[in-house]
């Protein structure tokens, strides 16, 4: 019941700054004369502001290829915000031809200046080796000094990595706590993993009462992960009455979310004869709108 998270760059991007009503009224009269809209007198962090709104399509078109051209002025002059950006769209191909190599050059320069946000997505290529040779400890590096500045996206990777023994020692205990700091702020992931560790007793004496709770917090926030915990819960009797049809309830409400153990999981509550299949929609099998019933009938 465990999930490594290492979110794509593109996950982890937050407008910090809120966009210049002047700045962007400049910006959609440039669209219509084709003028320029920037000067000297313009601050790097103006230019990446306009940058993020054409990035977005905030009050102006978006466009990709300008929100690019904004954040190597903005980044040019040193600023970390627009440096992380050319990173991602470096990352994503986003304006520019995919290239993981630049986006972790760029990435690291805003880590190295204290950009939190960077410094989290740095972590993430050196776990996946992006970019950069694979390197758990460079990664734990990273996301410490990321959770050290605020990210608590940073805090549940680092209580991951002491529970799969990536980097460090496996240690559940260390794993519990990160995940408990980042759980405090909300962190549905988090959430969740807590109460995969109390589902299967790591660290904690096993409580599926608990495990219920931690996946209920992280349902609440639309994960599905947490969602198909919850209704392996209900489909095994584990610390609720057995339930097929409420597993079907929790498992469906994943598999709208594309989750395929979901769907499997269906499937095998149909054949088992655990639920009624009419009007089951198996989710792989959604563009054809064929039902569980209907490919029974198509295999006799």
């Amino acid at each position: 019941m465990y999930q490594r998270k290492t979110a794509s760059l593109i996950q982890s991007l937050l407008l910090a700054t809120v966009l210049s009503s002047s700045l962007i009224t400049a910006a959609c009269s440039a669209e219509s004369s084709n003028t320029e809209i920037l000067s000297k007198q313009n601050t790097p962090a103006e230019i990446y502001e306009l940058g993020a709104a054409y990035y977005e399509g905030d009050s102006v078109p978006q466009s990709y290829e300008k929100a690019f051209e904004l954040f190597q002025k903005a980044a040019d002059q040193g600023y970390a915000p627009a440096k992380h950006y050319l990173g991602i769209m470096y990352y994503e191909g986003l304006g520019v031809d995919q290239n993981y190599q630049k986006a972790f050059e760029w990435v690291e320069q805003a880590a190295n200046q204290g950009d939190s946000d960077a410094q989290f997505d740095l972590g993430v290529m050196y776990y996946e080796g992006l970019g950069v040779d694979q390197n758990y400890q460079k990664a734990m590096e990273w996301y410490l000094l990321a959770a050290e500045n605020g990210s608590v996206d940073a805090q549940s990777n680092i209580g991951s990595l002491y529970y799969f023994g990536e980097g460090v020692t496996q240690d559940y205990g260390e794993a519990l706590k990160w995940y408990q700091k980042a759980a405090e702020r909300d962190s549905a992931m988090a959430q969740f993993n807590i109460g995969g560790l109390y589902e299967n007793g790591y660290s904690v004496s096993q409580d599926y009462d608990e495990a219920m709770e931690w996946y209920q917090k992280a349902a609440d926030q639309g994960l599905d992960l947490a969602q198909l915990a919850i209704g392996g819960l209900y489909e095994n009797g584990n610390g609720v009455p057995q339930d097929y049809d409420t597993a079907f309830e929790w498992y469906k409400k994943a598999a709208d979310q594309g989750n395929q153990e979901a769907s499997n999981r269906i499937g095998r509550l149909v054949m088992n004869n655990k639920i009624d299949d009419t009007g089951i929609t198996i989710y792989s099998t959604q563009e054809t709108g064929l039902t569980l019933g209907d490919l029974e009938n198509m295999s006799q």
